[in-house]
């Protein structure tokens, strides 16, 4: 896959979870009619602010950890300001210390299978994607360890949907903190991924993540976001894209419309909907496949 293809596909993720962000920010209608709307613009805008402030200006700890920085005084913000969400307060309170998630016991379905296979399509082009994005802040060829990172994405579904769980992938939002923070060790990951473990036997723990305001998750993923579709533009900067031959051009530009055209709604064919990143990196796969046939460089 050229950099016109990765880059494509990274910044179509970081645009298409762009409306995610907005709209936790404002509201779902997107409409500023009331002193609620501008107080959780203000939320936003200072949960940003402060995210953005710590990983420019501070130093030390703290600057590596400017998003829990940032959500640590947007809720304070929302606290003051009234915008927490007393069924949301309720449930921590009443949430137990310590419990077991539910499980399921995994059912043979060819529909299920016939649905989801192609999206293995996508999550190629996605990893391969987040790894040239990583490779290109570490300024490291990460190349040689593609293999591994489809191999782990493929183990954690399988251990995942054994019990119930969700399908697995890497996650932008976590380039999206590394490029914050300046931080790439794995030996990071293999903390937080048993510290997560641990915390996943903690219900008081989910419900006081789900308990944090729309408005500060809409601040930081606003700066989340931002970082991931530059990272998409960092791909092309470096790899020396050349936007005035037309194969780029379509290539990039048809694929970032449709996919933030369609947004996280997707469009249904046959019953089965397809979200805009997977149909806009297929279609940046097909046009650079078919456009090339015949290109001399």
């Amino acid at each position: 896959m050229p950099p016109i293809v990765t880059g494509s596909v990274v910044a179509i993720i970081g645009l298409n979870l762009a409306g995610s962000a907005v709209s936790d920010a404002i509201n779902k209608d997107l409409a500023i009619s009331a002193t609620s709307d501008w107080v959780r613009v203000m939320i936003a805008v200072i949960t940003f602010l402060t995210a953005a402030l710590v990983s420019i200006r501070l130093r030390g700890f703290v600057q590596m950890v400017p998003i829990l920085v940032g959500v640590i005084v947007g809720c304070t913000v929302a606290a003051i300001c009234g915008m927490l969400d007393p069924q949301s307060i309720a449930r921590v309170e009443g949430a137990p210390w310590i419990g077991l998630p539910p499980f399921q016991a995994p059912a043979f379905s060819w529909g299920a299978v016939a649905t989801i296979s192609p999206v293995f399509v996508v999550l190629v082009a996605e990893n391969k994607g987040h790894i040239a994005a990583i490779s290109e802040y570490m300024g490291r060829d990460l190349n040689p360890y593609l293999g591994r990172a489809y191999l782990g994405d493929a183990l954690a579904t399988l251990v995942s949907s054994l019990g119930g769980g969700t399908p697995q992938t890497t996650y932008a939002e976590n380039m999206g903190v590394m490029a914050m923070t300046g931080v790439f060790s794995t030996h990071n990951f293999i903390a937080a991924a048993l510290i997560a473990l641990l915390l996943g036997l903690c219900p008081k723990f989910g419900a006081l993540i789900q308990a944090i305001p729309n408005p500060v998750l809409g601040g930081i993923t606003l700066l989340l976001y931002g970082i991931i579709t530059l990272m998409g533009v960092r791909i092309w900067m470096d790899a020396k894209v050349d936007f005035m031959r037309h194969k780029n051009l379509a290539v990039a530009g048809a694929s970032l419309i449709v996919a933030t055209g369609l947004g996280v709604k997707g469009v249904t064919v046959a019953g089965m909907n397809i979200a805009g990143i997977a149909l806009g990196t297929v279609v940046a796969l097909v046009l650079n496949w078919l456009l090339s046939i015949g290109d001399q460089e």
